[in-house]
Protein backbone atom coordinates (compact mmCIF):
# COMPACT_ATOMS: atom_id res chain seq x y z
CA UNK A 1 0.00 0.00 0.00
CA UNK A 2 1.29 3.46 -0.89
CA UNK A 3 0.35 6.47 1.21
CA UNK A 4 2.01 9.00 -1.08
CA UNK A 5 0.19 12.35 -1.05
CA UNK A 6 -0.98 13.67 -4.41
CA UNK A 7 -1.65 17.36 -5.06
CA UNK A 8 -5.03 17.19 -6.79
CA UNK A 9 -7.80 17.27 -4.14
CA UNK A 10 -11.09 15.38 -4.47
CA UNK A 11 -14.33 17.18 -5.27
CA UNK A 12 -16.03 18.86 -2.30
CA UNK A 13 -19.01 16.49 -2.17
CA UNK A 14 -16.73 13.45 -2.45
CA UNK A 15 -14.57 14.78 0.38
CA UNK A 16 -17.61 15.22 2.62
CA UNK A 17 -18.81 11.69 1.90
CA UNK A 18 -15.36 10.29 2.59
CA UNK A 19 -15.07 12.23 5.83
CA UNK A 20 -18.37 10.74 6.97
CA UNK A 21 -17.22 7.21 6.15
CA UNK A 22 -13.95 7.77 7.99
CA UNK A 23 -15.81 8.99 11.07
CA UNK A 24 -18.11 5.96 11.01
CA UNK A 25 -15.20 3.55 10.77
CA UNK A 26 -13.27 5.36 13.50
CA UNK A 27 -16.17 4.91 15.91
CA UNK A 28 -16.71 1.28 14.90
CA UNK A 29 -13.11 0.16 15.33
CA UNK A 30 -12.58 2.12 18.56
CA UNK A 31 -14.65 -0.42 20.52
CA UNK A 32 -13.60 -3.56 18.65
CA UNK A 33 -11.47 -5.92 20.78
CA UNK A 34 -10.37 -7.96 17.75
CA UNK A 35 -7.17 -6.27 16.58
CA UNK A 36 -6.77 -8.58 13.58
CA UNK A 37 -10.29 -7.74 12.38
CA UNK A 38 -9.68 -4.03 12.87
CA UNK A 39 -6.47 -4.25 10.86
CA UNK A 40 -8.22 -6.12 8.03
CA UNK A 41 -11.20 -3.74 7.87
CA UNK A 42 -9.04 -0.62 8.09
CA UNK A 43 -6.63 -1.84 5.41
CA UNK A 44 -9.52 -2.77 3.13
CA UNK A 45 -11.06 0.66 3.61
CA UNK A 46 -7.79 2.43 2.81
CA UNK A 47 -7.63 0.57 -0.49
CA UNK A 48 -10.85 2.38 -1.50
CA UNK A 49 -9.59 5.82 -0.53
CA UNK A 50 -8.21 8.17 -3.24
CA UNK A 51 -4.40 8.19 -3.03
CA UNK A 52 -4.29 11.87 -2.11
CA UNK A 53 -6.42 11.14 0.98
CA UNK A 54 -4.80 7.87 2.03
CA UNK A 55 -2.40 9.38 4.58
CA UNK A 56 -5.04 11.52 6.29
CA UNK A 57 -7.43 8.56 6.45
CA UNK A 58 -4.76 6.24 7.86
CA UNK A 59 -3.86 8.89 10.43
CA UNK A 60 -7.49 9.14 11.54
CA UNK A 61 -7.90 5.37 11.89
CA UNK A 62 -4.69 5.07 13.90
CA UNK A 63 -5.92 7.90 16.11
CA UNK A 64 -9.12 5.97 16.76
CA UNK A 65 -7.45 2.62 17.48
CA UNK A 66 -4.19 2.60 19.46
CA UNK A 67 -2.94 -0.70 17.98
CA UNK A 68 -3.51 0.05 14.31
CA UNK A 69 -0.86 0.97 11.79
CA UNK A 70 -1.60 0.44 8.09
CA UNK A 71 -0.01 -2.39 6.17
CA UNK A 72 2.55 -0.96 3.75
CA UNK A 73 5.87 -1.72 2.14
CA UNK A 74 9.18 -0.73 3.72
CA UNK A 75 9.75 2.11 1.28
CA UNK A 76 6.41 3.76 2.12
CA UNK A 77 7.04 3.28 5.84
CA UNK A 78 10.50 4.81 5.44
CA UNK A 79 9.06 7.96 3.88
CA UNK A 80 6.90 8.42 6.98
CA UNK A 81 9.66 7.64 9.48
CA UNK A 82 10.08 10.00 12.42
CA UNK A 83 13.30 10.65 14.29
CA UNK A 84 13.56 11.06 18.05
CA UNK A 85 14.44 14.71 17.52
CA UNK A 86 11.29 15.26 15.45
CA UNK A 87 9.18 13.49 18.06
CA UNK A 88 10.66 15.67 20.82
CA UNK A 89 9.76 18.79 18.86
CA UNK A 90 6.19 17.62 18.27
CA UNK A 91 5.75 16.75 21.95
CA UNK A 92 7.06 20.18 22.94
CA UNK A 93 4.69 21.89 20.53
CA UNK A 94 1.75 19.79 21.75
CA UNK A 95 2.51 20.54 25.40
CA UNK A 96 2.95 24.22 24.64
CA UNK A 97 -0.31 24.48 22.72
CA UNK A 98 -2.36 22.43 25.17
CA UNK A 99 -0.99 24.33 28.16
CA UNK A 100 -2.26 27.62 26.67
CA UNK A 101 -5.63 26.40 25.43
CA UNK A 102 -8.61 28.25 26.88
CA UNK A 103 -11.03 25.40 27.45
CA UNK A 104 -12.65 23.68 30.46
CA UNK A 105 -10.66 20.53 31.29
CA UNK A 106 -12.14 18.61 34.21
CA UNK A 107 -10.73 15.53 35.93
CA UNK A 108 -13.38 13.86 38.08
CA UNK A 109 -11.11 11.94 40.44
CA UNK A 110 -13.55 9.62 42.10
CA UNK A 111 -13.81 6.92 44.69
CA UNK A 112 -15.87 4.14 43.04
CA UNK A 113 -19.63 4.33 43.67
CA UNK A 114 -19.55 8.00 44.67
CA UNK A 115 -22.09 8.91 41.94
CA UNK A 116 -19.15 9.74 39.68
CA UNK A 117 -20.66 8.30 36.49
CA UNK A 118 -23.81 10.32 37.02
CA UNK A 119 -21.87 13.48 37.91
CA UNK A 120 -19.57 13.12 34.88
CA UNK A 121 -22.52 12.80 32.50
CA UNK A 122 -24.26 15.77 34.13
CA UNK A 123 -21.13 17.92 33.82
CA UNK A 124 -20.72 16.99 30.15
CA UNK A 125 -24.32 18.04 29.53
CA UNK A 126 -24.03 21.27 31.51
CA UNK A 127 -20.75 22.30 29.85
CA UNK A 128 -21.56 20.98 26.40
CA UNK A 129 -18.35 18.95 26.19
CA UNK A 130 -17.54 15.28 25.65
CA UNK A 131 -16.34 12.69 28.13
CA UNK A 132 -12.86 11.35 27.47
CA UNK A 133 -10.30 8.98 28.92
CA UNK A 134 -7.06 10.45 30.21
CA UNK A 135 -5.81 6.98 31.15
CA UNK A 136 -5.65 5.61 27.60
CA UNK A 137 -5.08 7.23 24.20
CA UNK A 138 -8.45 5.97 22.97
CA UNK A 139 -11.15 7.50 20.77
CA UNK A 140 -13.99 7.14 23.28
CA UNK A 141 -14.01 6.67 27.08
CA UNK A 142 -15.95 3.44 26.53
CA UNK A 143 -13.04 1.77 24.75
CA UNK A 144 -11.35 0.82 28.03
CA UNK A 145 -13.56 -2.17 28.76
CA UNK A 146 -13.69 -3.38 25.14
CA UNK A 147 -9.90 -3.21 24.80
CA UNK A 148 -9.33 -5.09 28.06
CA UNK A 149 -7.95 -2.21 30.12
CA UNK A 150 -10.34 -2.04 33.08
CA UNK A 151 -7.94 -3.67 35.54
CA UNK A 152 -5.19 -1.13 34.81
CA UNK A 153 -4.51 1.56 37.37
CA UNK A 154 -6.17 4.63 35.88
CA UNK A 155 -3.07 6.80 35.82
CA UNK A 156 -3.02 9.62 33.31
CA UNK A 157 -1.45 8.95 29.92
CA UNK A 158 0.40 11.93 28.45
CA UNK A 159 -0.59 11.17 24.88
CA UNK A 160 -4.20 11.28 26.03
CA UNK A 161 -3.56 14.53 27.90
CA UNK A 162 -2.15 16.10 24.74
CA UNK A 163 -4.76 14.86 22.29
CA UNK A 164 -7.70 15.97 24.45
CA UNK A 165 -5.97 19.16 25.54
CA UNK A 166 -5.87 20.10 21.85
CA UNK A 167 -9.52 19.35 21.07
CA UNK A 168 -10.55 23.02 21.22
CA UNK A 169 -13.63 22.36 23.34
CA UNK A 170 -12.62 20.91 26.69
CA UNK A 171 -13.61 17.67 28.35
CA UNK A 172 -14.69 15.75 31.42
CA UNK A 173 -12.59 12.72 32.39
CA UNK A 174 -13.80 10.35 35.11
CA UNK A 175 -11.11 8.22 36.74
CA UNK A 176 -10.51 6.26 39.93
CA UNK A 177 -7.08 7.77 40.36
CA UNK A 178 -4.98 8.46 43.44
CA UNK A 179 -3.11 11.72 43.55
CA UNK A 180 0.68 11.90 43.31
CA UNK A 181 3.13 14.81 42.97
CA UNK A 182 3.65 13.69 39.35
CA UNK A 183 -0.08 13.91 38.61
CA UNK A 184 -0.20 17.33 40.25
CA UNK A 185 2.45 18.61 37.85
CA UNK A 186 0.46 17.26 34.89
CA UNK A 187 -2.68 18.93 36.24
CA UNK A 188 -0.83 22.25 36.41
CA UNK A 189 0.74 21.93 32.97
CA UNK A 190 -2.44 20.96 31.15
CA UNK A 191 -4.76 23.37 33.02
CA UNK A 192 -6.95 20.66 34.50
CA UNK A 193 -9.56 21.30 37.18
CA UNK A 194 -9.67 18.28 39.52
CA UNK A 195 -12.96 17.51 41.30
CA UNK A 196 -12.59 14.81 43.98
CA UNK A 197 -15.67 12.81 44.98
CA UNK A 198 -15.81 10.77 48.18
CA UNK A 199 -18.39 8.59 49.96
CA UNK A 200 -18.84 6.61 53.17
CA UNK A 201 -16.97 3.32 52.68
CA UNK A 202 -19.65 1.09 54.21
CA UNK A 203 -22.30 2.53 51.88
CA UNK A 204 -19.82 2.00 49.06
CA UNK A 205 -19.45 -1.70 49.91
CA UNK A 206 -23.19 -2.24 49.61
CA UNK A 207 -23.33 -0.36 46.31
CA UNK A 208 -20.32 -2.18 44.88
CA UNK A 209 -21.81 -5.54 45.75
CA UNK A 210 -25.12 -4.60 44.12
CA UNK A 211 -23.32 -3.58 40.93
CA UNK A 212 -21.21 -6.73 40.68
CA UNK A 213 -24.16 -8.99 41.43
CA UNK A 214 -26.16 -7.31 38.67
CA UNK A 215 -23.29 -7.55 36.18
CA UNK A 216 -22.89 -11.24 36.86
CA UNK A 217 -26.52 -12.36 36.97
CA UNK A 218 -26.38 -14.25 33.69
CA UNK A 219 -24.49 -17.52 34.02
CA UNK A 220 -21.72 -17.83 31.44
CA UNK A 221 -18.97 -20.34 30.96
CA UNK A 222 -15.56 -19.36 32.19
CA UNK A 223 -15.25 -15.94 33.76
CA UNK A 224 -15.85 -13.35 30.99
CA UNK A 225 -16.14 -10.49 33.51
CA UNK A 226 -12.75 -11.13 35.12
CA UNK A 227 -10.89 -8.41 33.23
CA UNK A 228 -13.68 -5.96 34.07
CA UNK A 229 -13.87 -6.46 37.83
CA UNK A 230 -11.15 -8.99 38.82
CA UNK A 231 -13.62 -11.11 40.81
CA UNK A 232 -13.84 -14.93 40.92
CA UNK A 233 -16.35 -16.73 38.73
CA UNK A 234 -18.44 -17.93 41.69
CA UNK A 235 -18.93 -14.43 43.15
CA UNK A 236 -22.72 -14.50 42.85
CA UNK A 237 -22.91 -17.89 44.61
CA UNK A 238 -20.90 -16.72 47.61
CA UNK A 239 -22.42 -15.90 50.98
CA UNK A 240 -22.91 -12.08 51.34
CA UNK A 241 -20.46 -11.91 54.24
CA UNK A 242 -17.84 -13.73 52.16
CA UNK A 243 -18.43 -11.27 49.31
CA UNK A 244 -17.87 -8.32 51.66
CA UNK A 245 -14.68 -9.93 52.96
CA UNK A 246 -13.46 -10.29 49.40
CA UNK A 247 -14.25 -6.67 48.50
CA UNK A 248 -12.60 -5.32 51.65
CA UNK A 249 -9.49 -7.41 50.99
CA UNK A 250 -9.38 -6.15 47.42
CA UNK A 251 -9.93 -2.43 47.86
CA UNK A 252 -10.04 -1.10 51.43
CA UNK A 253 -6.49 0.26 51.49
CA UNK A 254 -6.97 1.78 48.02
CA UNK A 255 -9.86 3.89 49.36
CA UNK A 256 -7.73 5.05 52.29
CA UNK A 257 -4.84 5.99 50.00
CA UNK A 258 -7.22 7.72 47.59
CA UNK A 259 -8.43 10.09 50.32
CA UNK A 260 -5.03 10.59 51.95
CA UNK A 261 -3.14 11.10 48.70
CA UNK A 262 -5.39 13.93 47.54
CA UNK A 263 -5.32 15.54 50.98
CA UNK A 264 -1.55 15.26 51.37
CA UNK A 265 -0.90 16.74 47.92
CA UNK A 266 -3.35 19.54 48.67
CA UNK A 267 -1.68 20.25 52.03
CA UNK A 268 1.69 20.39 50.27
CA UNK A 269 0.36 23.08 47.95
CA UNK A 270 0.69 20.87 44.87
CA UNK A 271 -2.99 20.84 43.89
CA UNK A 272 -6.23 22.65 44.72
CA UNK A 273 -9.10 20.22 44.12
CA UNK A 274 -12.79 20.83 44.61
CA UNK A 275 -14.06 18.30 47.15
CA UNK A 276 -17.51 16.81 46.63
CA UNK A 277 -19.14 14.68 49.32
CA UNK A 278 -21.72 12.16 48.14
CA UNK A 279 -23.73 12.65 51.31
CA UNK A 280 -23.41 16.40 51.95
CA UNK A 281 -23.16 17.75 48.42
CA UNK A 282 -24.61 15.35 45.86
CA UNK A 283 -27.53 14.20 48.02
CA UNK A 284 -27.72 17.53 49.80
CA UNK A 285 -27.47 21.02 48.35
CA UNK A 286 -27.30 20.54 44.57
CA UNK A 287 -27.82 24.26 43.93
CA UNK A 288 -24.93 25.07 46.22
CA UNK A 289 -22.83 22.39 44.54
CA UNK A 290 -23.63 23.93 41.16
CA UNK A 291 -22.40 27.31 42.39
CA UNK A 292 -19.18 25.80 43.72
CA UNK A 293 -18.46 23.92 40.50
CA UNK A 294 -19.20 26.99 38.37
CA UNK A 295 -16.77 29.07 40.42
CA UNK A 296 -14.18 26.31 40.26
CA UNK A 297 -14.41 25.60 36.52
CA UNK A 298 -15.07 29.20 35.51
CA UNK A 299 -18.39 30.90 34.93
CA UNK A 300 -17.33 31.78 31.42
CA UNK A 301 -17.65 28.05 30.70
CA UNK A 302 -20.67 26.97 32.74
CA UNK A 303 -23.84 28.32 34.35
CA UNK A 304 -24.42 27.18 37.98
CA UNK A 305 -28.16 26.88 37.49
CA UNK A 306 -27.57 24.61 34.50
CA UNK A 307 -25.38 22.33 36.65
CA UNK A 308 -28.01 22.17 39.40
CA UNK A 309 -30.68 21.29 36.82
CA UNK A 310 -28.62 18.47 35.34
CA UNK A 311 -27.79 17.11 38.80
CA UNK A 312 -31.48 17.17 39.68
CA UNK A 313 -32.47 15.10 36.64
CA UNK A 314 -32.18 11.44 37.70
CA UNK A 315 -34.45 10.08 34.96
CA UNK A 316 -31.50 8.27 33.41
CA UNK A 317 -29.94 7.30 36.73
CA UNK A 318 -30.05 3.54 36.18
CA UNK A 319 -28.01 3.76 32.98
CA UNK A 320 -25.56 6.10 34.71
CA UNK A 321 -25.05 3.67 37.63
CA UNK A 322 -26.93 5.77 40.15
CA UNK A 323 -27.96 2.74 42.21
CA UNK A 324 -30.17 3.67 45.19
CA UNK A 325 -29.12 7.29 45.45
CA UNK A 326 -29.31 7.31 49.26
CA UNK A 327 -26.94 7.37 52.22
CA UNK A 328 -26.85 5.11 55.26
CA UNK A 329 -27.09 1.76 53.48
CA UNK A 330 -23.85 0.68 55.13
CA UNK A 331 -25.59 0.37 58.50
CA UNK A 332 -26.60 -3.12 57.39
CA UNK A 333 -22.98 -4.24 56.95
CA UNK A 334 -22.30 -7.09 59.45
CA UNK A 335 -20.26 -6.19 62.52
CA UNK A 336 -17.49 -8.65 61.55
CA UNK A 337 -16.95 -6.65 58.34
CA UNK A 338 -17.15 -3.30 60.12
CA UNK A 339 -14.55 -4.47 62.63
CA UNK A 340 -12.31 -5.64 59.81
CA UNK A 341 -12.53 -2.29 58.03
CA UNK A 342 -11.82 -0.38 61.24
CA UNK A 343 -8.81 -2.61 61.86
CA UNK A 344 -7.37 -1.90 58.43
CA UNK A 345 -8.04 1.82 58.46
CA UNK A 346 -6.79 2.27 62.01
CA UNK A 347 -3.25 1.67 60.72
CA UNK A 348 -3.53 4.94 58.78
CA UNK A 349 -5.15 7.15 61.43
CA UNK A 350 -1.86 8.91 62.13
CA UNK A 351 -1.76 9.97 58.45
CA UNK A 352 -5.00 11.93 58.45
CA UNK A 353 -8.72 12.17 59.18
CA UNK A 354 -10.60 9.17 57.75
CA UNK A 355 -14.07 10.20 58.95
CA UNK A 356 -15.35 10.82 55.37
CA UNK A 357 -14.87 7.07 54.82
CA UNK A 358 -15.89 5.76 58.23
CA UNK A 359 -18.63 8.23 59.10
CA UNK A 360 -18.61 10.85 61.81
CA UNK A 361 -19.97 8.39 64.39
CA UNK A 362 -17.06 5.99 63.79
Amino acid sequence: MSLAVQKEPPAADEALDLDGLIQQLMLAISVNPDTAEVRRKADEFLMTVPPQRALSAAKALSHAYPFYVPTMDDASAGRLALSLSQLSELVLRARLTASRARQPNILLACAPKSASTFIAAALCKALGVGQVSLALPTYTPYSSSMLGANLRNQETDELALMRHGLNGAGYVAQHHVRCTPYLCRQIELYNIRPIVTIRNYFDTLMSLDDMFMEWRQAKQSGNPHYFDDGLPADYTAMDPVDRYHLLVDANCIWYVQFLLNWRKCEAAGLVKPLWVSYEKDFLGDKAGLGERIADFVGREFVNPQRIAETFGDTSNGKKLRLNKGVSGRGSDIPSVIRDKVHGIMSRYRSEGDLSPLLGEDD
